[in-house]
């Protein structure tokens, strides 16, 4: 769960980082891009059909416009946002349950092994990125050595 927690995180500051385009100009955070991309991961990981898509879509939907609104309600109050965990967790938690009730049995172990692969990838391989191959250290738990060194 700890995995699923801080990856939901990660997502949450990289669309917060993303808002603000270079020269200090706020690009329009789209809920329906964030929907899309989403669903097209998982036809792609899992092979769904359309009408799972369209299911898959609108509960990502769902969440991008909830996550927008607390956005904003967050700045208007004149805050950054805050990223509280219990609440990510129980979110986190409810997308499961929904996605299990979407996909079949092989689609959610499909798509379950590309979160893995995709959370190893960037560097969150189940220690919060504080492990063993984490933090600039190797697989091998060897720091990468300089030429100079």
């Amino acid at each position: 769960m700890k995995k699923i927690i801080l990856s939901l995180i990660a997502v949450l500051i990289s669309v917060a980082s993303f808002a603000q385009q270079p020269g200090g100009q706020r690009r329009e955070f789209k809920p329906e891009d964030t929907a899309k991309r989403r669903a097209d991961q998982i036809k792609e990981t899992a092979k769904i059909n359309d009408e799972q898509y369209k299911k898959v879509y609108d509960l990502f939907l769902k969440q991008a416009k909830d996550q927008q609104a607390k956005m904003k309600q967050a700045q208007q109050g004149g805050a950054r946002p805050q990223f509280n965990r219990e609440e990510m967790q129980k979110q986190q938690e409810a997308t499961t349950k929904a996605l299990k009730g979407i996909l079949t049995e092989e689609q959610y172990k499909a798509y379950e092994k590309a979160q893995q692969e995709r959370r190893q990838r960037f560097g969150q391989g189940g220690s919060g990125g504080f492990g063993p191959g984490q933090g600039g250290q190797r697989p091998g738990g060897d720091r990468p050595r300089r030429n100079n060194q």
